[in-house]
């Protein structure tokens, strides 16, 4: 009887690195598909909208937002930590932005912000979502994330372009696009503004319900 023929060390080695392989491409395509998987609006969180003035400091310089029922943001981040399981924070403001700080001359304040979008009647709007956009960017040795929501509100581009005849020539009406923070890691700053060329962002669609 001949003895057992011998396995070469490297080939074993060469095994294991394609299985490891085949588990890691595995693992990533899981985590593609929780990401795909279609997020949940309730009807209900669609309406009752309401503008504000920011001061919170995670706002991104926004200077006026279109704010959603509180349970609504809540709600999709519940949706977002059951398929991903990561330690991620929430604005303490959730908001969609209608004007940023850094857009606009000192002569522009708030309140005329504010009072322009309650004339575009932007607290009455139909709101529709359209999808959930992820921005991942990494530099030395640290990973940055963002989760957001995509929106169509009827009105906005039409204030942008009105706010646009006050603030000046510097100001572009489409350089911001209605979009909600989720969450974030480790923090808000530096993703704004979201323009509408984001929209390749997108990597799940939203359902009403």
């Amino acid at each position: 009887m001949k003895p057992p023929r011998k396995v070469h060390p490297l080939i074993k080695v060469g095994v294991v690195l394609l299985l490891l392989a085949g588990l890691g491409l595995l693992f990533i395509r899981s985590v593609k598909d929780a990401r795909a998987e279609p997020y949940v609006i309730s009807v209900r969180h669609l309406q009752g909208w309401t503008l504000g003035i920011d001061t919170a400091a995670d706002s991104q310089g926004s200077v006026v937002s279109l704010r959603p029922p509180p349970e609504m943001p809540m709600n999709l981040f519940r949706q977002l930590f059951s398929r991903q399981m990561e330690s991620m924070g929430t604005p303490s403001e959730p908001g969609i932005p209608l004007a940023l700080r850094q857009e606009l001359p000192a002569s522009v304040t708030p309140g005329q912000v504010l009072e322009l979008a309650r004339s575009a009647g932007l607290d009455k709007a139909a709101i529709t979502p359209e999808c959930v956009g992820y921005k991942r960017v990494s530099a030395m040795g640290a990973t940055r994330q963002l989760y957001y929501v995509r929106f169509s509100v009827t009105g906005f581009e039409g204030f942008r372009s009105a706010l646009g005849a006050q603030a000046g020539p510097d100001f572009k009406p489409a350089a911001l696009s209605p979009t909600l923070m989720m969450a974030s890691q480790p923090d808000f700053t530096g993703w704004m503004p979201i323009g509408a060329d984001a929209k390749g962002d997108c990597i799940a669609p939203v359902t009403i319900e």
